[in-house]
């Protein structure tokens, strides 16, 4: 108790004796206060001129992100990866341009391999193959669908999203919302990124607009209608000149591919897929979309090329209207060159019934092959700087594919001046004409039973009341694959 007493009596003493102390002071001076020139003493009390010592604390380097991955750029030094591409001639040439300057100049010390494996068709053999044996490149091109099967196969497509997402190494948000949404969002299937949009593509029509004033029409058409009048004068031009060479041509080429018909089953209202993304071929507007296309074959107001890529017809006006994908762009300006032809062309959407014109916007992403935590992260980092607007503008001069981000344009001011063709799609895009082909693993094996099946149509002695028998065959073998994978 006794010490209880002495620590109180100790602690009051603490706050009582600066207060007697305070006291005695001002009693000791009473005539220093009133002095109007310590009157200032008062204003220094807050010390303004040390207020700066509050914030010297944040002069500190803010403390840097740290990446979840625990991989640190040290540990990227000297990693390989190996870059299997389908480019080759000029556009392959102008990509090991760009692999090479990134392997040169990147802070990483990442050296990118880059392997030409011919088309998309062998690309998803391949990858088949090497699934099956395990010699895997770390990063691959193709179509999400593509990236679907390889992924249902062996579970080989790594997540893209932590490495996009990523604080030090990923993009910001103000670069992801750089990309157009609709591009954004194709890879992402079931939560999970299996591919990033580097470029785009779409199916579209060639159009003689010269050659088309000729014949009497000042505009591209809108809706079937006109579509089928313009190709019908075209095909009646040919047959009746002087020239007997051209006759049976000069309407529209038709190429019954999967992309193709689909725009056309698109253009008369009908869909490829429902909502659960299962097939639907057997629907009235499949039909009757394939019956207009059927009759304009039989009139002689479409006909079958004798190439897939029919770029010599159209330059020597045995075609109005020919179908491409606007990487087909630089082809046809050659051939237009080749045969001396002056007429002025352009690209348009394919028309419909409504008159809203549809485009079907398809292309090849690039994907992550899982390996290690090393490789993944220099495949990622290679997609990265491969998409800067920067390095995107020149990938779409040296390939015509459209880009997958906004900003790129601002790269692009002289390539849209001089290649106003390739500038009519961004219209396109923009206007919201663009549509999408199924984003399914099967939907590989349903595009080459859409190319066989239907070509059968447009064959001598078809008649139009197979066409439903037809698109039964189609829709069984659409079933079957599509259970392959989800059955």
């Amino acid at each position: 108790m006794k010490a209880k007493k002495l620590l109180a009596i100790l602690v009051l003493a603490a706050f009582v004796l600066p207060v007697v102390l305070s006291a005695c002071g001002s009693q000791a001076t009473p005539t220093a206060a009133p002095q109007p020139t310590e009157a200032p003493a008062a204003t220094e009390a807050p010390a303004a001129t040390e207020a700066p010592a509050a914030t010297e604390a944040p002069t500190e380097a803010p403390a840097q992100p740290e990446s979840p991955l625990g991989i640190k750029p040290e540990d990227l030094q000297g990693v390989t990866i190996t870059f299997w591409h389908v480019w080759s001639r000029g556009t392959g040439e102008e990509l090991q341009k760009m692999v090479d300057e990134f392997n040169a100049t990147n802070e990483w010390g990442i050296t990118v391999q880059a392997e030409n494996q011919q088309g998309y068709g062998q690309m998803f053999d391949k990858m088949n193959a090497a699934i099956n044996s395990g010699d895997l490149p770390n990063l691959v091109v193709g179509y999400n669908n593509q990236m679907l099967a390889w992924d249902d196969a062996g579970g080989v497509i790594a997540d893209m999203a932590p490495y996009v997402d990523d604080p030090v190494y990923g993009l910001s948000k103000e670069d992801q919302a750089d990309f157009y949404p609709a591009f954004w969002s194709q890879d992402v299937v079931n939560g999970k990124r299996l591919g990033f949009p580097v470029m785009r593509s779409a199916q579209v029509m060639f159009y003689n607009e010269t050659w088309a004033k000729e014949l009497g029409f000042d505009s591209p058409p809108k809706t079937v209608d006109e579509f089928k009048a313009q190709s019908c004068a075209a095909a009646k031009a040919n047959n009746e000149d002087d020239n007997p060479d051209n006759d049976g041509t000069g309407g529209y080429i038709l190429y019954p591919g999967a992309s193709v018909i689909t725009n056309w089953i698109w253009a008369f209202g009908g869909e490829i897929t429902d909502n659960s993304g299962k097939y639907t071929f057997t629907t009235p507007a499949a039909q009757t979309a394939l019956e207009y296309l059927k009759d304009m074959y039989d009139e002689g107001c479409a006909w079958s090329g004798v190439n897939k890529y029919p770029n010599p017809e159209f330059a020597t006006r045995q075609a109005l209207f020919t179908t491409s994908s606007i990487a087909g762009i630089p082809y046809q300006e050659k051939a237009m060159k080749e045969n001396n032809s002056t007429d002025e062309w352009t690209l348009i959407p394919f028309p419909s019934i409504s008159g809203t014109p549809v485009m079907d916007v398809y292309g090849p992403s690039f994907a992550i092959v899982k390996s290690t935590p090393e490789q993944e992260l220099a495949s990622w980092l290679f997609i990265k700087w491969f998409t800067t607007p920067e390095n995107q503008a020149k990938w779409v001069e040296a390939s015509g594919y459209f880009p997958t981000r906004d900003t790129t344009f601002n790269y692009l001011e002289d390539y849209v001046k001089s290649h106003p063709r390739w500038a009519a799609v961004r219209e396109a895009v923009l206007n919201g004409y663009g549509k999408f082909e199924p984003r399914d693993a099967s939907w590989s094996s349903v595009r080459k039973a859409m190319g066989d099946t239907l070509a059968q149509i447009f064959q001598e002695g078809f008649s139009k009341d197979q066409i439903p028998q037809v698109l039964k065959d189609l829709q069984d073998q659409a079933e079957e694959a599509y259970a392959e994978y989800h059955e």
